[in-house]
């Protein structure tokens, strides 16, 4: 089981609700790295915690504004 990096609950994706099992060791590692943008790899839809909502990849900088 993967933890969401944000909220720590099991990371399961947003739009078809499966639990992530990367098929690839450089996703597995993404998923600690959570700036890098992460494709689910079920639906292949950008991965978005059910959980919590945290998107995966976003790089929106919440001091710029």
């Amino acid at each position: 089981m993967i933890k969401c990096s944000f909220c720590e609950q099991p990371l399961a994706c947003s739009h078809c609700g499966k639990a992530f099992h990367p098929r690839r060791g450089e996703t597995h590692l993404a998923v600690y790295q959570p700036d890098m943008e992460i494709a689910c790899p079920e639906c292949q839809h950008k991965l978005i915690c059910r959980a919590c909502g945290f998107v995966y990849g976003d790089t929106t900088d919440e001091d710029e504004g």
